[in-house]
């Protein structure tokens, strides 16, 4: 039994991207700048100094 998400030519990460974007899309107005928020990645690189 091979997953429906598969079968469309998905990968999870993808599958679940476009599911959390269905969700934070559903949320009334008043809340959605929140969820938008939560759906932010970012990603800080810190080189290590030297000794």
């Amino acid at each position: 039994m091979v997953a429906f998400w598969r079968q469309a030519g998905l990968s999870y990460i993808q599958y679940s991207r476009i599911c959390a974007q269905a969700v934070r899309s559903a949320f009334k107005q008043q809340h959605q700048a929140a969820a938008q928020k939560s759906g932010e990645t970012s990603v800080k690189v810190i080189k290590p100094k030297k000794s």
